[in-house]
């Protein structure tokens, strides 16, 4: 009984080496993650080897980036292009008068001339672009009104000699101008009802204090003196001698217009008086240089309805016409 006790024992010692000698199972894998030995005996093997060159790829964010980046530009370019498309300002260049500015489409700018150079008169605006001349309207002889097109535009007062060509006559010993002065100035002259057409048919009229340094280098103002000089010329009927054969109002049965037989040209070209305009086609007013006293001066008139030169004094700032005489030599 004892033996066979023994054998036993040593049949299950041999049992328990043998199950012990073999392989372990290996452990499970869960959705598709190996264990830590496993991942460390993948990293040793690549280790071994040269890893493949990949060809550069944007990630995700990258590309994000680089899309909300060419978004913006786009948006910035297309904004600064609305803005530039949308502007309302557009430049307006004046030469020879004020109003150089931009503005907006449709903006009415006054223009005003500025001083010329001596000798010089007015002789009307030009625009360029020519097609929008259209755009400036005329307020007086030396100012105008431009309407502001949806362009760049470029406006200039012209001007010319005003005394090309100057035509005089000889009494006695002076040389009389034959129109009346038509200079423009800054201040201090006007056209009848500022209508440059009155200028260029009447000549300006003037107050007192413009016409003295209104005549040209080498011209006068004719003094009231002068003025006796040239009536006692011409005898009786003087006034008539010097007004123009046409122009003039009729009274009655009593013709206005003169014979005008030395070529004075006179005119009837009416007077201005505190921004007011009277007697133009009636009466013809020529200032003198002589003062009355410090806010008076003389001058002489022909009217539509007399052969006399008449001779009376006004205020200074009355506007009336102007001749230019020489001393003869």
């Amino acid at each position: 009984m004892v033996s066979f006790l023994r054998f036993f024992a040593v049949v299950l010692v041999f049992l328990g080496i043998s199950c012990s000698s073999k392989e372990a199972p290996k452990p499970a894998q869960k959705n598709g993650i190996t264990s830590s030995a496993a991942s460390s005996s993948s990293v040793e093997s690549s280790s071994s080897q040269e890893p493949k060159a990949l060809p550069p790829q944007d990630s995700p964010s990258s590309s994000a980036a680089s899309s909300s980046s060419a978004s913006s530009h786009s948006s910035s370019s297309l904004s600064s292009r609305s803005e530039i498309s949308s502007s309302s300002d557009f430049l307006l260049t004046v030469q020879n008068a004020s109003g150089s500015g931009t503005y907006a489409a449709d903006e009415k700018i006054q223009l005003v001339l500025k001083t010329a150079e001596e000798d010089e008169c007015f002789d009307g605006w030009k625009v360029a672009p020519s097609k929008f001349k259209k755009n400036l309207k005329l307020l007086s002889a030396d100012s105008a009104e431009f309407k502001m097109p949806a362009s760049a535009v470029t406006v200039s007062a012209k001007f010319k000699s005003c005394f090309a060509g100057l035509e005089s006559v000889v009494v006695g010993s002076l040389r009389w101008t034959v129109l009346n002065l038509n200079v423009w100035t800054f201040s201090g002259s006007s056209c009848y009802q500022r209508k440059k057409a009155n200028c260029e048919k009447y000549g300006r009229l003037y107050d007192f204090p413009t016409a003295q340094k209104a005549c040209p280098k080498g011209w006068r103002l004719p003094s009231d003196s002068d003025w006796e000089s040239l009536v006692s010329a011409l005898g009786e009927n003087g006034g008539t001698k010097l007004k123009s054969r046409s122009g003039w109002q009729n009274e009655e049965d009593v013709a206005g217009n003169g014979s005008d037989s030395i070529g004075f040209h006179g005119l009837p070209s009416g007077i201005a008086f505190e921004d007011d305009y009277m007697y133009l086609g009636s009466h013809a007013y020529f200032w003198t240089s002589t003062e009355k006293d410090a806010n008076s001066a003389y001058y002489r008139s022909l009217d539509y309805d007399s052969p006399e030169v008449f001779r009376y004094s006004n205020l200074k700032l009355a506007g009336y016409a102007v001749r230019c005489v020489q001393d003869v030599k």
